[in-house]
């Protein structure tokens, strides 16, 4: 199955499960919809005291031949990560994350070849925190901001390796929002970050902006579309990433829910599109 019949698949799973909504009588007996998405954060935080703890795996596929680049062939990513989540104080938690990957990007290995292109090893780490500082619950609104630190340890780049890392610290915080209206939540997100230490190649600043909306109609089942923008600025010149998100959050248990996505670069500029797939499974502690 390719990535783009993925897509095709989740967006007709969304359809279908629209179609078999339940009566405003059963909606109204439903819990109050999940706010997890797959690539948009939200604004709520983890209770004090509890621990969340989130694995996933998020294989992409950069098609350097679909957008008419030099070499052609796709450079491909495969990679895990585990996430840990304390709820710190009422309305903080704070996250820390690290991965393993394995990647091939041909065109590492230069015009002759020669060079490394395959690679498998830890990946960079993150240190976050989130505040929710506006909670209304009778308007169902929660607003908080986010911060979050790339901590350089991933698999450096070898004559026989190429790297798993950034190379660089960075740093980026972001203004978050969620809404509930009825099974209807939307979450909206605005972030920027910057490089503050190591070399960055050149890169200045990011700029992101992720909306997200899913309808929950079923205590285990919510379709969620998302539309996401990524903006990287840099001295060689500026790239621009519009990608669309199709998924499925799938509550169940106490404090448990499963999430399933593909990701679709819709348009970029100086970068290339590249699909994603996006599986998690988080549980409470």
């Amino acid at each position: 199955m390719t990535p783009r019949t993925a897509l095709a698949l989740l967006l007709a799973m969304c359809a279908s499960a629209r179609a078999a909504e339940p009566s405003p009588d059963a909606r109204a007996a439903l819990p109050g919809p999940e706010h997890g998405k797959a690539s948009t954060c939200d604004a709520t935080p983890v209770e004090p005291g509890s621990v969340e703890v989130e694995v996933g795996y998020a294989p992409t596929w950069d098609d350097r031949a679909a957008a008419g680049a030099a070499g052609g062939e796709a450079a491909s990513t495969h990679g895990f990560t585990a996430a840990l989540t304390y709820g710190a104080l009422p309305d903080v938690d704070l996250r820390v994350s690290a991965g393993f990957a394995s990647a091939h990007d041909p065109a590492r290995g230069g015009a002759d070849g020669s060079g490394p292109t395959r690679a498998a090893g830890v990946t960079d780490a993150h240190l976050g925190a989130r505040w929710r500082f506006l909670h209304r619950p009778g308007a169902a609104l929660e607003v908080a901001v986010a911060a979050e630190v790339v901590v350089p340890v991933g698999a450096r780049s070898s004559a026989t390796a190429i790297g798993l890392t950034q190379d660089h610290w960075s740093a980026r915080a972001a203004l978050v929002a969620t809404k509930d209206l009825g099974p209807l939540t939307a979450s909206a997100e605005i972030a920027l970050g910057a490089p503050f230490a190591g070399d960055a190649h050149g890169l200045r600043s990011t700029a992101q902006a992720n909306c997200a909306a899913g309808w929950q109609l079923a205590p285990w089942l919510q379709p969620e579309l998302e539309l996401n923008y990524g903006l990287g600025h840099a001295l060689g010149g500026d790239a621009h990433v519009l990608a669309a998100t199709a998924g499925v959050v799938a509550p169940f248990g106490a404090g448990q829910r499963v999430v399933a996505a593909v990701q679709q670069g819709l348009w970029a500029l100086h970068a290339t599109p590249a699909t994603a797939g996006i599986l998690a499974f988080k549980t409470a502690l």
